[in-house]
């Protein structure tokens, strides 16, 4: 099997007026309530977490302003719960990039995914209690959120469940996870039809969930539970059906609810 390489997570927050002054002194006090050590640089600021000689840092920066090498507002179409999204990201006008440095050779190496997102959500629930952003945006799992339901270590938005029809199959559609490729682990998708989506989501979500903190250990051929208390649904990696391009772990709803073609019969 392909390793897949661990990428820098991004969280990007979002303003109705300017984005804040990282120069601001009560910015930079509450920060440090996280770490001792978090020190301005150039148009930055840098939290480090833990000790030695490469630790895990998160950075702070000015966002790109609108516009400028195609900066545009956050996409919504991929948030499902949130009524207000599309209204709240047309009010932004700046933002704050947060994002990780890694010393390491290998990024991530030595780090659990439950210690990297600990680290930048910590900070990133800092920033929402000091700055109180309009929206919060996941750009690699394609997600917005409202920050004031944002609290340190929620998987929701870290992991985000997307849904799709498919045009040339009427009534099939395809749902995935995106997220659990930022740190080397396979994301979820389910190929289906007839099938409540709701509950679908619901199975993604836990199962990409149990990954983030457990580790790759669904293996091919392994089973997970269904929506439904007397289901055991078999799994098998297959590349993603939807971009981004990575290897996912497919779960096969059986007939008659399964779509597009299977080799179940290895």
């Amino acid at each position: 099997m392909t390793e897949i390489k661990p990428i820098p997570l991004v969280v990007e927050l979002w303003y109705a007026e300017d984005r804040p002054d990282l120069a601001d002194p009560r910015l930079l006090q509450g920060l440090r309530s996280l770490s001792a050590d978090v020190q301005p640089q150039m148009e930055s600021i840098i939290v480090p977490h833990g000790n030695g000689s490469a630790p895990l840092l998160t950075v702070i920066m000015p966002g790109s302003p609108l516009g400028k090498d195609g900066k545009a507002l956050p996409d919504v179409s991929q948030t499902w719960d949130w009524e207000d999204a599309e209204a709240a990201v047309a009010r932004c006008r700046g933002s704050l990039l947060v994002t990780e440095m890694s010393g390491e050779e290998r990024f991530g190496a030595g780090r659990t995914p439950q210690e990297r997102w600990n680290a930048m959500s910590d900070v990133v629930a800092e920033l929402i209690r000091l700055t109180q952003p309009t929206v919060l945006s996941w750009p690699q799992s394609q997600r917005v959120g409202d920050p004031k339901l944002f609290a340190a270590g929620d998987l929701d938005g870290l992991i985000n469940v997307r849904y799709f029809s498919i045009a040339n199959d009427p009534g099939a559609m395809v749902m995935d996870t995106l997220g659990l490729y930022l740190f080397g682990l396979p994301d979820v998708q389910c190929h289906f039809r007839d099938r409540e989506p709701g509950e679908i989501a619901t199975m993604l979500f836990s199962t990409a969930a149990y990954l983030f903190r457990s580790g790759d250990v669904i293996a091919d051929g392994n089973t997970i539970s269904g929506p439904n208390p007397d289901e055991r649904l078999i799994c098998f990696r297959e590349p993603a059906l939807l971009e981004p391009r990575r290897q996912v772990i497919d779960v096969d709803l059986g007939d008659p609810y399964a779509a597009g073609k299977r080799n179940r019969s290895a």
